[in-house]
């Protein structure tokens, strides 16, 4: 069933109609209206119009903005919903003139046919052609057929190698649709030469197969078999290279194993705010990983933060410390260590995240453990919403210790030793700050003091 399509958008298309012009939804909007999805990005064609025209008519629905004169591509802000952006062009046609993604003489031309203009999109399935209005159909390439079948293939032979991106969308849009790539296309795409890629391009490519496919594994593996990490990547065949080894977590080899670890991370990691999610989805592809190799993968993608969210920190903070739960559940320690080990560790990553990402990596092993991790850090969260301060800043201030970062610390510390019951009563926290007052503070952990306990 066709998702229904908002009233301001039906008369923007009408309103093209009585202009004189052909307006058709295309690209990815069609592919996806046609799969049952709902979209909300819309690209409109628009035929038979002149470019002035075009714009006039445009400028009538909202603000426009004009990305290329020459080819004629508006961004349209609808006063209707001025929170959406409407890609409204020109059929063109595309000549390659120098390297890279972008390295293409575009040309804007409104009595193009329709065979000629579909024929410079990448996929067949993307070729399609819709008139809102009548809910028609123009397939110039059979994409439609395509589409049914689930079969991803190249719209133009001759010039498919001309973009180096669509290897990685081709990838891409195989693990989000459950689409087969065809051997032909296949081909080209091996062909293809990523070295002019820019870093923001492939990442935005990685980042749909983790968000938008149901299951990234299959994404990894197409761009592995397409020869898109031995070009961009090389630091994960390391994964692929490995012989099957023991861990704690598979007896599986490194590259299966990760692409076990991240279809299962993705299930359950559903929850979780996007850049929590990547955090811990890029962090099940660095677990088997060497730290080297590791930091060429975040480079290759350019990752640092996201959002605000210092996504490479906890990547590789999450690589680093992923195995210490597993070395403390083996020991069998008491639960008052255990309290204060997550403690610690709570001070560096999220332990919401490593919990997400220890269920990933322990596929077919050691329920028991993930079972003990969950208590302890519910025990450990309830503990700590229980307890009742002992020291607040004031009291900090009050021996004598200037305002700044190091009351803070010192506050971390005290609430520390306080949950590891350490120090359980306001005479035993007053003693310390008292001891504060009389000594110069040497800058080192409180809980390191020789002669701590009470």
């Amino acid at each position: 069933m066709l998702s229904i399509l908002p009233d301001w958008l039906i008369e923007l298309f009408k309103s093209i109609r009585e202009t004189g012009g052909k307006g058709f939804l295309v690209g990815g909007c069609v592919r996806d209206r046609l799969l049952g999805f709902l979209t909300k990005d819309y690209d409109i064609e628009v035929y038979a119009l002149p470019n002035a025209l075009l714009k006039e008519m445009l400028e009538k629905f909202g603000k426009v903005s004009i990305v290329g004169e020459q080819f004629a591509v508006y961004k349209l802000r609808p006063k209707a919903a001025p929170s959406v952006e409407v890609d409204v062009s020109l059929p063109r046609r595309e000549s390659k003139y120098g390297k890279g993604h972008r390295g293409f003489i575009i040309e804007g031309d409104p009595w193009m046919t329709f065979e000629e203009a579909v024929s410079r999109r990448d996929f067949t399935v993307n070729a399609i052609l819709q008139d809102p209005l009548t809910e028609s159909i123009i397939d110039p390439l059979n994409g439609l057929s395509d589409l049914v079948s689930k079969k991803l293939r190249h719209a133009n032979l001759n010039t498919f190698t001309e973009d180096p991106l669509r290897a990685l969308r081709a990838a891409q849009l195989a693990s989000r649709y459950n689409f087969s790539i065809t051997k032909t296309t296949r081909e080209l795409c091996r062909e293809i030469n990523l070295t002019d890629l820019p870093k923001e391009r492939v990442y935005q490519e990685i980042e749909k197969i983790l968000l938008l496919s149901p299951d990234p594994s299959v994404g990894f593996n197409y761009l592995l078999r397409l020869h898109v990490i031995q070009k961009l990547f090389p630091s994960l065949l390391e994964l692929v290279s490995s012989s099957i080894i023991d861990n704690p977590y598979s007896r599986n080899s490194n590259w299966d194993y990760t692409m076990q670890s991240l279809r299962r991370g993705k299930v359950i990691t559903k929850n979780l705010s996007q850049p929590e999610k990547l955090s811990v989805l890029f962090s099940i592809l660095g677990i088997r990983l060497s730290l080297s190799n590791l930091i060429k993968l975040l480079d290759a993608l350019g990752i640092q933060t996201y959002q605000k969210y210092p996504m490479r920190h906890q990547i590789l903070t999450l690589r680093k410390i992923h195995i210490l739960p597993y070395k403390v559940f083996c020991q069998n320690l008491k639960k008052e260590v255990i309290i204060s080990f997550l403690r610690r560790l709570e001070r560096v990553t999220s332990l919401e995240l490593l919990c997400y990402l220890l269920k990933s990596l322990y596929l077919n092993s050691s329920d028991v453990f993930l079972q003990w991790l969950e208590e302890s850090i519910r025990d450990y969260y309830s503990i700590k919403k229980e307890y009742k301060r002992l020291v607040n800043g004031n009291d900090i201030l009050s021996v004598g210790i200037k305002p700044g970062p190091e009351v803070r610390s010192l506050l971390q510390q005290f609430e520390e030793l306080q949950i590891e019951g350490i120090i359980k009563t306001p005479s035993e926290a007053q003693a310390i700050l008292l001891r504060l007052s009389h000594e110069k503070f040497s800058r080192k952990r409180v809980e390191k003091w020789p002669d701590l306990k009470i």
